[in-house]
């Protein structure tokens, strides 16, 4: 049974002789402290809500200054990863929901997903491009 759980405790860095995972080196797991383990997105970024979903986002350098929740009232469930247009002073000026990386294309969950995006800011970076793009991933779970 030990060897079993070590063999997938190490799965992650496979190929590799370091217990650490993350892509700027060193020891440690790269994320925030309330970061989803599970999201691919190392680095700014992440988090994990409580209103029946979970939020992560990936926007190269930026952090975030409100990253709203969707408001769900919904029996439905699944991912849907939305691509965001940025501009210098942190407004989303664009949304598209259900990129690549999206689990379902259920109607309602891509209009609450692309309708919580757009309500979203990020980090003022005047030496950013006039438009930057990323993404916010919303995972929704059943309540």
């Amino acid at each position: 049974m030990n060897r079993t759980k070590n063999a997938l405790a190490n799965s992650m860095n496979s190929g590799t002789n370091s217990t650490s995972e993350g892509i700027a080196g060193g020891t440690g797991n790269q994320g925030v402290p309330n970061g989803s383990v599970d999201s691919k997105n190392h680095g700014e970024g992440g988090g994990t809500g409580n209103s029946g979903s979970d939020i992560s986002y990936a926007l190269q350098g930026r952090g975030y200054q409100k990253l709203p929740h969707p408001k769900y009232d919904y029996q439905g469930e699944g991912k849907v990863v939305v691509e965001v247009s940025v501009d210098r002073n942190g407004k989303v000026v664009q949304a598209v929901p259900g990129v690549k990386g999206s689990s379902t294309l259920d109607d309602y969950l891509l209009k609450v997903a692309k309708d919580a995006a757009m309500a979203a800011t990020f980090e003022v970076k005047p030496d950013a491009p006039m438009v930057q793009k990323g993404t916010i991933t919303y995972t929704f779970i059943l309540k």
